[in-house]
């Protein structure tokens, strides 16, 4: 009897071992997000930076008391293997967000990700049209901390960062999905991006639902003839058109850079 009892927990001890050795650890899925925007802070940062003869200004103190406090984005990334691809689910705005979707809450971007090949494409709308950019990863310098969170059914792990030389932002991540990638052009961390915040940009996106597969990742966004710019050129396009100095502050026009690079 005792032989008997002493051979069932060697079993159990073995099973219970093996089940951890051969843990699932998913290469391929799909991850819905939810990007919460708080409008109301978002435009009086804006407005504080910008030029206070400016009619965009004027134009926001007129929609203040029409808008929302925060608005809710939907967005799905795929992933399979070393890529990732980060696009926005379309939705029907409503009157009131389409005249304050100017401000640049969103873009509705597209992203591309080959985390192996340190590739990054994206493409944003702005002014009606398309913006490409093809550049190398975005750089993040990252410090992992003891602070968990569960998010989606994941144990997820908190790391505070960096990223454009000054922008703090906080991401919760998980080693349950080893692809060091996330929502928009977040990476580098030892798992899936399941939770990312920027409190200067006030807002915050978080996953609602992983589900597992193995998704087509695709890495194109646009027609051959289109040519992408890197981030440093985009910039410099930018700072032209919007004249800084004249129509935007510099303060203004880093506000918006963060949103569009990022």
């Amino acid at each position: 009897m005792k032989k008997f009892i002493t051979l069932c927990i060697v079993n159990a001890l073995f099973s219970t071992l093996s089940f951890g050795q051969y843990a699932y650890f998913p290469d391929g899925g799909i991850i819905h997000f939810e990007k919460r925007v708080h409008l109301k802070n978002f435009m009086k940062r804006k407005m504080a930076l910008s030029k206070s003869d400016n009619f965009d200004r004027s134009y926001m103190e007129q929609l203040m008391s029409k808008a929302p406090e925060s608005y809710v984005y939907k967005s799905i990334l795929s992933f399979n293997g070393s890529e990732s691809r980060y696009d926005p689910v379309k939705e029907e705005s409503t009157a009131i967000m389409r005249n304050l979707e100017w401000y640049g809450f969103d873009y509705a971007g597209s992203y591309y990700q080959d985390i192996e090949k340190g590739v990054f494409k994206n493409k944003l709308d702005y002014n009606g049209g398309n913006v490409l950019l093809e550049d190398s990863l975005l750089h993040i310098k990252w410090k992992i901390t003891n602070e968990y969170r569960d998010i989606a059914g994941y144990n997820c792990r908190r790391a505070n960062g960096v990223l454009l030389d000054s922008i703090f932002v906080v991401a919760f991540y998980t080693d349950a999905i080893p692809l060091s990638s996330g929502p928009m052009g977040t990476n580098g961390l030892p798992g899936m991006i399941l939770g990312f915040a920027v409190p200067e940009q006030h807002y915050s996106i978080y996953a609602t639902k992983v589900e597992m597969g193995q998704p087509q990742i695709h890495s194109e966004f646009a027609k051959k003839r289109d040519k992408p710019m890197r981030r440093a050129d985009f910039q410099t396009f930018m700072r032209d058109r919007l004249r800084v100095g004249d129509w935007y502050t510099e303060a203004e026009f880093n506000f918006m850079m963060v949103n569009m690079l990022l």
